[in-house]
Protein backbone atom coordinates (compact mmCIF):
# COMPACT_ATOMS: atom_id res chain seq x y z
CA UNK A 1 0.00 0.00 0.00
CA UNK A 2 1.44 3.37 -0.90
CA UNK A 3 1.72 6.25 1.56
CA UNK A 4 -0.99 8.35 -0.11
CA UNK A 5 -3.68 5.67 0.36
CA UNK A 6 -2.51 5.09 3.94
CA UNK A 7 -2.85 8.80 4.79
CA UNK A 8 -6.29 8.97 3.17
CA UNK A 9 -7.49 6.02 5.27
CA UNK A 10 -6.02 7.55 8.45
CA UNK A 11 -7.64 10.90 7.60
CA UNK A 12 -11.08 9.32 7.18
CA UNK A 13 -10.68 7.41 10.45
CA UNK A 14 -9.84 10.65 12.26
CA UNK A 15 -12.87 12.44 10.72
CA UNK A 16 -15.28 9.62 11.61
CA UNK A 17 -13.90 9.39 15.15
CA UNK A 18 -14.22 13.16 15.60
CA UNK A 19 -17.87 13.09 14.43
CA UNK A 20 -18.72 10.25 16.81
CA UNK A 21 -17.01 11.96 19.75
CA UNK A 22 -18.75 15.27 18.96
CA UNK A 23 -22.15 13.55 19.06
CA UNK A 24 -21.53 11.62 22.28
CA UNK A 25 -19.80 14.51 24.08
CA UNK A 26 -22.99 15.47 25.99
CA UNK A 27 -23.39 11.89 27.18
CA UNK A 28 -19.80 11.72 28.42
CA UNK A 29 -19.37 15.17 29.95
CA UNK A 30 -22.90 16.51 30.42
CA UNK A 31 -25.04 17.30 33.44
CA UNK A 32 -28.40 15.56 33.64
CA UNK A 33 -31.54 17.68 34.15
CA UNK A 34 -35.27 17.36 33.61
CA UNK A 35 -37.05 19.58 31.07
CA UNK A 36 -40.81 19.85 31.29
CA UNK A 37 -42.62 18.74 28.14
CA UNK A 38 -45.74 20.39 26.70
CA UNK A 39 -48.45 18.43 24.88
CA UNK A 40 -48.13 18.45 21.09
CA UNK A 41 -50.42 17.67 18.19
CA UNK A 42 -50.35 14.06 16.95
CA UNK A 43 -47.47 13.32 14.62
CA UNK A 44 -47.50 12.37 10.96
CA UNK A 45 -47.57 8.59 10.48
CA UNK A 46 -45.01 8.79 7.67
CA UNK A 47 -42.23 10.21 9.88
CA UNK A 48 -41.40 6.96 11.71
CA UNK A 49 -41.59 6.03 15.35
CA UNK A 50 -40.46 8.99 17.35
CA UNK A 51 -42.07 11.47 19.67
CA UNK A 52 -42.05 15.19 18.93
CA UNK A 53 -41.11 17.07 22.10
CA UNK A 54 -42.17 20.62 22.86
CA UNK A 55 -40.45 21.99 25.96
CA UNK A 56 -41.65 24.74 28.28
CA UNK A 57 -38.23 26.34 27.81
CA UNK A 58 -38.91 26.59 24.05
CA UNK A 59 -41.43 29.35 24.76
CA UNK A 60 -39.75 32.36 26.33
CA UNK A 61 -42.00 35.35 27.01
CA UNK A 62 -39.27 37.95 26.58
CA UNK A 63 -40.34 40.53 24.00
CA UNK A 64 -36.78 41.43 23.07
CA UNK A 65 -35.63 37.89 22.34
CA UNK A 66 -32.73 38.18 19.88
CA UNK A 67 -33.10 36.49 16.50
CA UNK A 68 -30.77 33.72 15.41
CA UNK A 69 -28.47 31.69 17.63
CA UNK A 70 -28.66 32.23 21.39
CA UNK A 71 -27.53 30.70 24.68
CA UNK A 72 -30.28 29.80 27.14
CA UNK A 73 -28.90 29.81 30.69
CA UNK A 74 -30.76 27.38 32.93
CA UNK A 75 -31.42 27.15 36.64
CA UNK A 76 -32.52 23.93 38.33
CA UNK A 77 -34.81 23.48 41.30
CA UNK A 78 -34.51 20.92 44.11
CA UNK A 79 -36.01 18.24 41.83
CA UNK A 80 -33.42 18.97 39.10
CA UNK A 81 -36.07 20.47 36.82
CA UNK A 82 -34.48 23.14 34.63
CA UNK A 83 -36.06 26.48 33.72
CA UNK A 84 -34.75 29.53 31.89
CA UNK A 85 -32.78 31.93 34.06
CA UNK A 86 -31.90 34.30 31.21
CA UNK A 87 -30.93 34.40 27.53
CA UNK A 88 -27.75 35.78 25.97
CA UNK A 89 -26.36 36.23 22.50
CA UNK A 90 -24.57 33.22 21.02
CA UNK A 91 -21.18 34.95 21.10
CA UNK A 92 -21.22 35.37 24.91
CA UNK A 93 -17.94 33.83 26.13
CA UNK A 94 -18.64 34.16 29.87
CA UNK A 95 -20.58 30.90 30.20
CA UNK A 96 -17.83 28.63 31.48
CA UNK A 97 -19.51 27.89 34.80
CA UNK A 98 -23.12 28.16 33.64
CA UNK A 99 -25.51 25.36 32.71
CA UNK A 100 -26.79 26.43 29.31
CA UNK A 101 -28.29 25.17 26.06
CA UNK A 102 -27.44 26.45 22.62
CA UNK A 103 -30.65 27.39 20.83
CA UNK A 104 -31.93 29.03 17.70
CA UNK A 105 -34.87 31.43 17.68
CA UNK A 106 -37.32 30.44 14.96
CA UNK A 107 -40.43 32.58 14.89
CA UNK A 108 -41.58 32.83 18.50
CA UNK A 109 -39.98 29.59 19.73
CA UNK A 110 -36.50 28.40 20.60
CA UNK A 111 -35.26 25.18 19.01
CA UNK A 112 -32.50 23.19 20.70
CA UNK A 113 -32.05 20.29 18.28
CA UNK A 114 -33.52 17.79 20.77
CA UNK A 115 -37.16 18.08 19.75
CA UNK A 116 -37.36 14.52 18.37
CA UNK A 117 -36.95 11.45 20.54
CA UNK A 118 -36.89 8.02 18.90
CA UNK A 119 -38.85 5.31 20.70
CA UNK A 120 -39.52 1.59 20.31
CA UNK A 121 -41.47 0.60 17.23
CA UNK A 122 -45.24 1.11 17.54
CA UNK A 123 -45.02 3.01 20.87
CA UNK A 124 -44.77 6.62 19.66
CA UNK A 125 -48.50 7.31 19.38
CA UNK A 126 -49.18 5.90 22.87
CA UNK A 127 -46.37 7.96 24.43
CA UNK A 128 -47.67 11.14 22.77
CA UNK A 129 -51.17 10.34 24.08
CA UNK A 130 -49.77 9.95 27.62
CA UNK A 131 -47.89 13.26 27.33
CA UNK A 132 -51.10 15.00 26.17
CA UNK A 133 -53.12 13.50 29.05
CA UNK A 134 -50.61 13.92 31.86
CA UNK A 135 -50.34 16.92 34.10
CA UNK A 136 -46.52 16.88 34.16
CA UNK A 137 -44.12 15.01 31.91
CA UNK A 138 -40.39 15.53 31.56
CA UNK A 139 -37.52 14.66 29.27
CA UNK A 140 -34.33 13.51 30.99
CA UNK A 141 -31.64 15.47 29.16
CA UNK A 142 -27.88 15.50 29.52
CA UNK A 143 -26.31 18.88 28.74
CA UNK A 144 -22.61 19.13 27.89
CA UNK A 145 -20.44 22.07 28.99
CA UNK A 146 -20.58 23.40 25.40
CA UNK A 147 -24.40 23.75 25.45
CA UNK A 148 -25.12 20.68 23.31
CA UNK A 149 -27.67 18.20 24.67
CA UNK A 150 -29.02 14.66 24.22
CA UNK A 151 -32.36 13.27 25.39
CA UNK A 152 -31.84 10.21 27.61
CA UNK A 153 -35.46 9.29 28.22
CA UNK A 154 -38.95 10.43 29.17
CA UNK A 155 -40.63 10.56 32.56
CA UNK A 156 -44.39 10.63 32.08
CA UNK A 157 -46.88 11.67 34.78
CA UNK A 158 -44.08 12.62 37.20
CA UNK A 159 -45.36 14.09 40.45
CA UNK A 160 -42.69 15.46 42.78
CA UNK A 161 -45.20 16.10 45.57
CA UNK A 162 -45.70 12.41 46.34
Amino acid sequence: MNKKVFYIIIGWCVIITALVLYNIFPLLMGKEVLLEIRPVDPRDLLRGDYVTLDFNISHYDESNLPNGNINVILKTDKNNVAEIAFVTQDNDKSLEKELYLKGKVIGNTIKYGIESYFVKEKTGREIERKINLSSKSYARVKIAPNGKAKVLGLELNKDFNK
